[in-house]
């Protein structure tokens, strides 16, 4: 059997950790998959879970310092015959293509985002170009951003990420009070302070609306700032980190986003399983996502009064929260299954 590893620098909680083990369960069924943590002593529990329900995968995950880590690494990739490594964001594409090029083996780098920082940029461009097969991104827009930035077109494919375990449709009961929910970490980058001004204008004239706010991060105490300053304390509750997101989406009527900047949205791609009409800003993959009136609307970043404005549409008409919803979950089905997804990739490894 071929054999695949899959590299990630550290197991924490993150979309490209979680799409780096949904290629896993996805590719075990066709592939001899290792599953190769650099830095061991950084594993997210609920991750490391959902590999282990898959015992085909086999899971490494190396301790102690950079170089012996490193030298364990090669020889791993030596000792189990591994011919083709998947590697995902910017320090693990750049293990994966020393060991690659010292041990022989195919490396395809991951391109995680639509837009990196000026250094990671630099660093993914020289592997790309020099060192990697391919370099994948998760995202159109990403592709057309890192080509315009250097990265050589034919070196970069995309695949944008994929949804486990898709749920059937189930029509949304009518409520006296709608509940609108974001999910995602509290950084710049989710642009809460523009989501709380759309729900603080779409207040004044629709007071039946519940918001909840679900995360964790390093703005957290800015988030709870901004839910003040725009006096939506009322009808605002903050969740971190819990445990039941899944139970949370499934009670909630419309899903909102307003980041600057995105890929393909595994948050957004939550909401369309929870059958939800979304409302979102117009960047990354989301026009691939959302289908301007026929599963929610697209805004532009920062227009908090357009945002305001499609949420009292679908406030005021549970029919067409539904109908979108509906639409939510069939474009989920068609376009990000996992089949899809592992049917990508074994394409790719068939070249």
């Amino acid at each position: 059997m071929y054999h695949i590893a899959i590299v990630v620098k550290n197991l924490t909680s993150g979309g490209a950790e979680k799409q780096s083990v949904l290629l896993a369960k996805a590719l075990s069924t066709d592939y001899d998959v290792h599953y190769v943590i650099f830095n061991g002593e950084k594993v997210h529990q609920k991750y490391m879970n959902m590999l282990k329900e898959d015992a085909r995968i086999h899971v490494k995950a190396f301790v102690g310092g950079h170089l012996a880590r490193y030298k364990a690494f090669v020889n791993y990739l030596r000792e189990n015959h591994i011919k083709a490594i998947f590697s995902y964001l910017t320090a693990a594409n750049a293990y994966a293509c020393l060991a690659g090029r010292q041990v022989g083996v195919k490396v395809y780098t991951g391109l995680r985002n639509a837009e990196l920082p000026a250094l990671k940029c630099w660093a993914d461009r020289f592997l790309t170009n020099r060192m990697a097969c391919l370099a994948i991104a998760n995202c159109f827009s990403g592709k057309v951003n890192f080509v315009s930035k250097g990265f050589h077109e034919d070196k970069v494919v995309v695949i944008p990420n994929c949804f486990e375990n898709i749920k059937p449709y189930e029509e949304k009961p009518i409520k006296k009070v709608v509940r609108i929910i974001t999910v995602g970490r509290f950084v710049a980058q989710k642009d809460y302070e523009t989501a709380i001004h759309a729900v603080a204008a779409l207040r004044q004239s629709e007071s039946e609306v519940q918001f909840d706010i679900v995360g964790y991060g390093e703005l957290e105490a800015q988030v709870r700032e901004w839910v003040k300053t725009y006096g939506v304390e009322d009808c605002t509750q903050i969740y971190i980190n819990p445990s039941n997101i899944p139970e949370l989406l499934d009670d909630a009527d419309i899903y909102l986003s307003t980041s600057l900047f995105e890929g393909t949205s595994n948050s957004i791609m939550e909401g369309m399983n929870a059958d939800l009409p979304i409302v979102a800003t117009r960047v990354g993959d989301n026009d691939k996502l959302v289908t301007e009136g026929k599963n929610g609307y697209l805004c532009e970043v920062k227009d908090w009064q357009t945002l305001a404005e499609r949420l009292r549409m679908l406030v005021q008409d549970a029919a067409l929260r539904n109908v979108m919803g509906y639409q939510s979950k069939k474009m989920l089905q068609d376009n990000y299954s996992m089949e899809r997804f592992r049917e990508s990739y074994i394409d790719l490894l068939s070249k």
